[in-house]
Parts: C-alpha cells; structure tokens; sequence
C-alpha cells in the first residue's frame, strides 16, 4: 500500500505526479457526452436503457432478497441500521471512533450537510483542497502528522453499497437520494483530477466500483429524475478516463495499487459496455488482470507482497475480476482460475483456528467492495482480520463445500451478493486440520483438530525485492494452544503518520524471533517507510509431517553481515495432540555478541515468572458458549542461562489500531566459536492449580 509514496519518504521531494504519469497522453480526452452520441442516442435515453438492466454480479434478485430477508434477518437488520447511520454521515474508518465529518467551508442545503472529503477525524486536521494531483507532494503539504489514509478511505465510497442494501431491503427512498447527494457533494469537492482524493489512482479505482455498485442497486428508485442520471454516469465515466490514463503501472513493480486500477477499469467497462471507451476498459483490463496473476501470485498460492491481509484483498479482487468475467460470459482463462484456487486455499490454510488472519506483514484493511455489514447482529464492530466471508462466493464458485462451512453465515451473505448460490450452510466449528509448507511464500502452517496452530514466517523480501509490505519476521511464529492465541504476530499498527511506529512494528525486536546485536535481519532505512532491503535470503531447510509431529527447519543470513558473521537457523517441532512446541535456536558463528528473544503475547494473555526458566501462561476465556471452562495454563521453558523479562507491549489487529498486551524479552550475551544452540519449549502446563494474577 502506498507505493507511490516511497519516493516521498526518500527525502527526494519527487511528488506522486513523477510516477503516476501515463506511458502516453491521448490525443484527445474522451467524453461521456462524446460516447454516447457516436451510438445514436442522446444521453437520456442511454441512461434509461443503461437502468433497465443489470450489468453487475452484486445486484440480486428479488427472489435472493426475499431469501436473505427470511435466512438473514440479523444481518439485513444490522444493514439498514448501519444504512440509518449513513443517512445521518456517522463514519468509522481505520480505527477512527464514531465521527460526522461535516465540510466546514460548505453549508447545509435542502438538509443536507456537505461531507468533508479532507479530514484526519482523529487528529481533526484537514488536507488543502484544490491542489492538481500532479502538483501534489505528501510531505510539504500535509497539515501536521495528519494520516492521508483517512480521506482516501472515506473517498473509496465502500458504504454506498451499504445505502444500496438498505435500499433493496426497505424501498425507502432516502437511501437512494443519500447516493445521490454524496455524488453530487463528492464532485463538488473534489472536481476530477483536483484535491488528495485524485492522488492515489487505487482509490480512484476502488471508488468507480463502489459508485457502479450502488448506483445500479438504487437504479429503480422514482426518487432520482434524469438530470441526476446524467450527471452520475457522465461522473463515473470520467473515474474512467482519469484511471486509463494515470494508471500505477511505471514502478519498478506493479503491485494491489495497479490491480486496484484494473478492476476499475473492468466494472466500468461493464457499466459502459455499449460505448467505445467502455469496450476498450474492458479488453485492456481482461488481459492485463490475467497477466498480473503470473506476476502478483507465487507459485504456491500466495500474494507475492509478503503480507497475508494484502493477501486477502488480492484474492478478493482477483475472485472479483472472476466473477465479474464469468457474469459477462467472458470467463478468465484456465491457468487464472487454477492460480485463484491456489489463493483461496493458502488462505484456508493460514486462518487461525478462531477464523482470523494472522497479522503477518502490513495491514490496511483493504477490500474490493464490503457486502457484509460492517456491524454483526448485536452491532459490535466486525474484525477486519476476519477474511471469512470470501469463502463463501469461493467456495461456490469452486464446488468446495469444506470452504463454504469456514465460510458460514457470513460467506452465505456473501455469496448472495456475488449472484451465487447462498443456500445456507453448517459452520465449521474450526477450520479443517492441515499441515503445510508454501515454499516460495516462505510460509508454513500447522493446525489441528484439537485447535493448536502453528504459523511460520520465513521469506524472502516480498514484492520481487521491493519489500513495501514485507516485515523482518524472518523464523517468526504464531501459536495458539486449545484455540487460545497465546503468542501473536503483532500487526502493522498505521503507516505514514508516525514514522517511529511504522519502523518499530516492522522492526525485528517486535517478531517472535531473535535479534543479534541490535541488527535488522533485512536492511530497514527509517526514512524509507515502503522499502525494505534484502539481506538475508531466507531459506526453508526441511518440513516434514510424520509420526503426530510437524517439524520445519529454516536458515537466514541477515547477520553474516555482523562484523563477526552469524548464520541464525531454527527448528520447530509442533505436536499435534498435544500442541506442544519445541524451538530449537542454532548459531553458527565466532565472538562476542548480545542475544535478545521477543516473544508477543496475545491481548489478554497474563504471564508469570517461575522457576528455572519457566514463564506461566494463561490466555482469558472467551465468551462463545463453546468455551464454558477456562483455557488450560501454559507455561514457556527458556535456557537457563537467559535472562527473562516481563514488559508491557502493544498489538495491532487492524489499521490505527493498537491494544495493549505483554511480551517476554529474553537475553544473553555470548562468545560463540562454532555451533551454539538454545531450546525453547512451550507446552500445556501439567497442573492447574495455580493461576497466574494480572
């Protein structure tokens, strides 16, 4: 995310404009207006013929919304409550809070307040409006530490699919005219190609699908007349045009940012599919999305950005870009579809037995469209880590029923809305057991029908070596014992606001792993915030799955850069029925060097000092019917020559997001002359007599 920022942050003073600019400039800029009249009809009659029929896989039928309304009926009362929220402009983006960003250089007309398209509600700064995107420039022209994530966001128009639901369920009119207000407001603001909202063309992107998304879930309304009509598509068709021709394609690599780009292109070209600019959408992003599933997507499956949320919402676009195809009887080609199941199941893989992705690498919370309400049936906030939901039209789309119980309710929900069957389904208790190495991802995961899991970190810096996601959480690791998280990657925490924090939640000594000499395991320069720098060419030794054991040995080489050389290989070896972990540290290496261990622990979990190197364990009972009895005690064995601390920690499930929790920081210092190894244990504590206070 926010590649095109990097050359911000290398203190160049480059703007966006140097690396957003197309390939070619068109002779002429297309027009709605134009388009139209080259069919023979004048721009009311396209746009009444463009209403008559549907032209996107999210707008359902009537029997589909008789059925969700009478399998769904939480669901769909959570949607038009959050629908009654919008109406009033009542947001929660990125770990904002509830806020009403209310324009204040714009008064209310009609009662409609303008929305502020500009602010940072949790700084309460806004952006300068007005500034070209090609004169715009980060940092001289950000107010304070103001996070510029929270405009794009906000911009992305996600809700509107939320206003259309509503719209579909109650055939209350304000939902409709709530859509055609904020298009109106929007363009007011933000006139094409002028202010933050036009910098980033990934968001230009995500925005011209939400815009045909709700657009054409409102296009019955009587409540919006033909002038309004006009204005939206002429609107739409220039996200068009401004995306073809600021396409984020000339960087060293293309990444989500210009696969963002091409699903644009794509829901347009379906929007506009009778008009020249709207076929030529069409044909470019068919076969360039194609070819980006050869470039994005490793060999085995996973996202090659290094981070397994991105990895989410990659698999979310391209299944979106499949499905879209296929409602087109234009399908994507075999080897595409063969790669996206490879996706879907890396993803199966990797869920953790609570049905949340492990935060490995940055996070921001990306998705394509939100279908689901963004509140459960009780309106407590839904998890951004919970990828559930997108087995649902996956494992429709596949014929894969065990995907569609990860999937449950909420993938039910979800399949609906992609015009796929949404029959309900038995929800898996926990995900299916597996036991699996992802060679080229550098991935390898456990888990069990006990509820143990064991996630493994251990790749090459991601992105063909650009590294924007990638975390130095090489032989890093995520356990969970009797479905209890007990230690945790700990997530990204935010991007450009605080550079401080971006470093330290990428850095080493925040992963599960262990830091020689206060040395980066790849090379991370604080004031390149999208790069990291491959030094230490990781590499999976074995993984083997035998005998009720799950063993992976993995090497990397970031600290032969050390004045004294060291090469730093670990083994883990996870017993299924048991869960018991062991991890056995080697270092191979000469002289004098200081060893510090992190082990991040999840929220909740209290830890305890005792004796000869023990470190108690007690993650708290959840509140699901399921687990009526407290989690069982773990305790964690360390060498005895180490030193063990306590400390308090933070952990980020999500963007902007930060909880507080612990950490065991282990240390030693050392003379090594050759091998050298450290074990380390973790197991299910024999007795639970005692339990640890906080």
């Amino acid at each position: 995310m926010l590649r095109h920022l990097v050359k911000l942050w290398r203190g160049s003073g480059t703007s966006t404009a140097a690396v957003a600019e197309p390939i070619a400039s068109p002779v002429a800029i297309p027009t709605f207006d134009a388009d139209v009249a080259s069919t023979g009809a004048s721009s009311e009659v396209w746009c009444r013929r463009r209403r008559d029929k549907t032209c996107l896989y999210s707008t359902v039928t009537d029997d589909t919304i008789a059925r969700l309304l009478h399998h769904h009926a939480g669901r769909v009362a959570a949607t038009n409550r959050a629908g009654e929220r919008l109406l009033r402009h009542e947001f929660d983006l990125l770990g904002s809070g509830p806020y009403v960003p209310t324009d204040p250089s714009r008064p209310a007309h009609e009662g409609y307040s303008p929305i502020d398209w500009y602010l940072d509600p949790v700084r309460r700064l806004r952006f300068p409006p007005g500034i070209p995107h090609k004169q715009w420039n980060l940092m001289e022209m950000r107010p304070g530490n103001a996070d510029i994530k929270y405009p794009w966001e906000l911009a992305r128009c996600q809700h509107w699919a939320t206003l259309g639901q509503a719209f579909a369920f109650t055939k209350d009119d304000r939902f409709a005219v709530e859509i055609a207000r904020e298009l109106d407001d929007f363009v007011e603001a933000n006139p094409t190609g002028i202010g933050v909202n036009w910098t980033c063309t990934m968001d230009v992107g995500l925005r011209a699908v939400s815009w045909a998304i709700g657009l054409e879930l409102v296009r019955n309304s009587p409540a919006l007349d033909d002038r309004f009509w006009a204005r939206a598509y002429e609107a739409l068709f220039d996200h068009g045009v401004f995306i073809r021709n600021n396409l984020e394609n000339t960087y060293e690599v293309t990444s989500n940012h210009f696969l963002c780009n091409l699903l644009g292109l794509q829901f347009l070209g379906a929007v506009f599919a009778d008009l020249p600019q709207g076929a030529e959408w069409t044909s470019f992003s068919h076969a360039a999305i194609a070819h980006e599933m050869t470039v994005q997507v490793l060999p085995d499956g996973a996202d090659y950005e290094s981070s397994i949320p991105y990895h989410r919402l990659v698999a979310e676009l391209f299944l979106g870009a499949a499905r879209l195809a296929d409602r087109r009887a234009n399908p994507m080609p075999a080897g595409y579809r063969a790669r996206l199941r490879e996706m879907v199941a890396f993803l199966a893989a990797v869920t953790r037995p609570d049905g949340l992705m492990p935060q490995v690498g940055d996070a921001d919370d990306g998705r394509l469209h939100v279908l689901g309400p963004v509140s459960d049936v009780s309106d407590s906030q839904v998890s951004p880590q919970d990828a559930r939901h997108l087995f649902g039209p996956a494992g429709a789309m596949f014929a894969e029923p065990a995907w569609r119980a990860l999937g449950g309710s909420a993938g039910a929900w979800e399949a609906a809305w992609w015009g796929l069957d949404a029959d309900a389904v038995a929800a898996a208790d926990t995900p299916a057991p597996v036991a699996q190495l992802f060679p080229h991802a550098g991935i390898a995961a456990a888990r069990t029908d006990r509820r143990h899991y064991l996630l493994i970190t251990n790749g090459v810096v991601g992105t063909n070596g650009f590294g924007n996601h990638k975390h130095n959480d090489l032989l890093s690791f995520e356990y969970h014992h009797s479905g209890a998280a007990l230690i945790v990657d700990p997530g990204s925490y935010v991007y450009t606001s605080d550079g401080e924090a971006r470093n330290r939640f990428r850095g080493t000594a925040s992963h599960n792993t262990l830091m020689i000499d206060g040395v980066e395991q790849n090379e991370l320069r604080p004031d390149w915030l999208f790069r990291l720098f491959e030094t230490s060419h990781a590499e999976s030794v074995s993984f083997a799955d035998s005998g009720g054991v799950v063993e992976y040995v993995g090497r990397h080489h970031g600290y032969e850069r050390l004045q004294q050389p060291v090469t730093h290989e670990r083994t883990f070896r996870f017993t299924k029925e048991s869960g018991r972990l062991v991890i056995i540290d080697r270092l191979t290496g000469r002289g004098r060097h200081e060893l510090r261990w992190h082990f991040h622990l999840a929220p909740g979990v209290v830890a305890q000092r005792g004796d000869s190197g023990t470190v108690t364990l007690a993650a708290s009972t959840g509140g699901g019917a399921e687990r009526a009895a407290p989690h069982p005690l773990c305790e964690l064995h360390a060498p005895h020559d180490v030193a063990i601390a306590i400390q308090p920690a933070a952990y980020s499930p999500s963007y902007a997001v930060k909880l507080p929790c612990l950490a065991v920081d282990m240390s030693a210092t050392v003379d090594l002359d050759g091998d050298r190894t450290w074990e380390f244990s973790i197991a299910e504590r024999r007795t639970n007599s005692e339990v640890p206070r906080t």
